[in-house]
């Protein structure tokens, strides 16, 4: 058994030598070895292009562009229906207005309640457009209004004939 115990401490490595701690302080840092690392990597192949300027546009530039964009279109679309809309409110109290509609709904055959409903919607732009200021919600009232009036159209029902030359002997 001795000779199995002194096998058994034959493979144990060696302890270490007992070695004093280095003593630190709390505020003392230790160093890192940490290589400088470039931010962006070279490129393999430099640039040789020149360096473009940064042109920026201006305001009015970018006012203009948004303008024509689809989006700018749209929100344009929507201010010039929502200033439509607060004239027609406005409007629709308005005494003549009133009589105007009531004649249009009491017509009796189809013919003469188009026309009354273009002498209805004549008389519900003039008071818009006079109540309107600016001259875009003037130009977009205008087109609302031939919109609506021609809405009214009827050319395939019944249409005027057309008239024959006459025969000369």
């Amino acid at each position: 058994m001795a000779l199995a115990a002194q096998m058994g401490l034959a493979q144990e490595p060696p302890l270490p030598a007992a070695t004093a701690i280095p003593a630190t302080s709390p505020n003392a840092r230790p160093e890192l070895n940490i290589p400088d690392i470039p931010v962006e990597p070279s490129p393999l192949v430099p640039n040789t292009s020149p360096t473009p300027k940064k042109n920026l546009p201006s305001i009015q530039e970018l006012d203009t562009a948004f303008q024509h964009s689809s989006l700018g279109a749209a929100v344009e679309e929507q201010r010039l229906h929502l200033e439509w809309r607060k004239l027609k409110n406005r409007t629709t109290d308005d005494p003549e207005v009133i009589a105007a509609k009531k004649a249009a709904d009491k017509a009796r055959t189809d013919l003469e309640k188009r026309e009354l409903t273009r002498t209805y919607y004549r008389i519900l732009y003039s008071h818009m457009q006079a109540l309107a200021e600016a001259p875009d919600v003037k130009a977009y009232l205008e087109q609302k209004k031939k919109d609506a009036i021609n809405s009214l159209a009827q050319p395939h029902v019944r249409p005027e004939p057309t008239p024959r030359p006459s025969a000369t002997p």
